[in-house]
């Protein structure tokens, strides 16, 4: 409160003196005491800033935590196990194709080669007629649809999944729990 000589009444001491106003907090303060106003606001944001640092140690700490190495891994052996799985799935399956081409076309060849040698043997001696012919004709025909057969092998899928896929669940009150910083004001909203 202002006096008629242009002097306040200091709020620490009481006294009328010449005074200031704080702008924060509104209260008058003499030049002796507006300094001790000012040394208290320092302390109080000394304190704001040790403790923000304390919370940004907890946060790097928390970036280190083994709890979260732990799940990296996890995530990393599931990789690894998908992998593995899809590796061998397709292994057994190509070796599987293989097993069945080579033993299907081993028996043509085997059945190709006895009418190769029968052909052979009775042009050799002369010694056929239109029956032998339409038998070799139907013999061969047989071959060739044995080698079409062959060729019609396909993929199927299972319906079940070969690999579970995992996922990261988070707590959807964790999300919820971050403040917001308004860059307007650089105030918490």
């Amino acid at each position: 409160m202002a006096t008629g000589n242009g002097k306040s009444r200091c709020f620490t001491c009481g006294k009328e003196k010449r005074a200031v106003r704080c702008e924060g907090c509104l209260q008058v303060f003499c030049y002796d005491h507006l300094t001790d106003h000012r040394q208290e606001l320092n302390k109080q944001l000394d304190h704001i800033e040790h403790t923000r640092d304390l919370f940004r140690q907890t946060l790097n700490e928390q970036m280190n935590h083994p709890q979260i190495h732990l799940l990296v891994k996890q995530i990393d052996q599931w990789e690894e196990d998908s992998i593995k799985t899809v590796q061998q799935t397709a292994s057994e399956c190509r070796q599987l194709l293989v097993q069945h081409t080579t033993k299907n076309v081993h028996h043509i060849e085997v059945n190709l080669a006895k009418l190769s040698d029968h052909l052979k043997r009775i042009r050799q001696e002369n010694d056929f007629n239109e029956v032998d012919l339409s038998q070799f004709n139907q013999k061969l025909k047989q071959l060739a649809e044995k080698l079409d057969k062959l060729c019609n092998v396909s993929i199927q899928q299972d319906p079940t999944p070969l690999i579970h896929k995992i996922s990261v669940v988070v707590s959807s009150s964790m999300i919820n729990s971050y403040a917001r910083v308004d860059d307007n004001k650089g105030l918490f909203a």
